[in-house]
């Protein structure tokens, strides 16, 4: 007896057996189908390049106003520039900071008294129906349960610059704050309001 096929299903030994009027529906939806998935392809394409472009657009962008506008500005003596057009364009500074060495950073935060930025996270991976379980853990952890749980130690993205700035602004930080632990960046910044 001879498995049936499902309808979506196009079996090439039945499909020369079949009426002309049902090969051509066939062969409009295979085309259809093929048709979509070559215009999936060009879009993904696109995207990808478009992805491309984008960065390559936003790098362009951050030469323009962190190095040339600041650049041309400070050569001709001026920070801010109002436009033909009423729009001006001013010069600001700007701290950039992303910790790239945490233990040198946080020593150096909790050395200073200011950990107070430092936020800790910890999460732990429970099976299912481990509601109850959740919930005796937060004080029994380890003693009752042999559960390990994994300790995130961070600092928020914009707590962390703004720490950067007001230390790199106090000259009894900016001494000994270690900028390449923090990630720093410094630099100036045209922006055309």
């Amino acid at each position: 007896m001879a498995e049936e096929q499902p309808e979506n299903i196009i079996n090439v030994a039945d499909w020369t057996e079949k009426s002309d009027d049902i090969k051509d529906k066939r062969n409009i939806q295979m085309s259809e189908i093929t048709d979509l998935a070559t215009e999936l392809e060009r879009v993904d394409t696109e995207i990808v390049e478009a992805e491309i472009q984008l960065s390559n657009l936003k790098q362009s962008r951050k030469t323009i106003a962190e190095e040339h506008l600041p650049t041309l500005m400070e050569q001709a003596g001026i920070d801010s520039l109002k436009l033909a057009s009423g729009r001006k364009i001013e010069i600001k500074e700007f701290v950039d900071a992303k910790i790239k060495d945490p233990n040198v950073a946080f020593q150096w935060l909790r050395e200073t008294n200011n950990d107070s930025i430092i936020k800790n996270e910890i999460s732990v991976s429970l099976g299912r129906g481990d509601d109850a379980l959740a919930q005796e853990i937060i004080s029994t952890l380890k003693d009752k349960h042999d559960i390990e749980a994994n300790v995130r130690v961070g600092i928020h993205n914009m707590t962390l610059k703004s720490f950067c700035r007001d230390a790199l602004d106090n000259p009894e930080l900016a001494e000994t704050l270690p900028k390449n632990a923090f990630g720093i960046y410094q630099g100036k910044r045209a922006k055309v309001n």
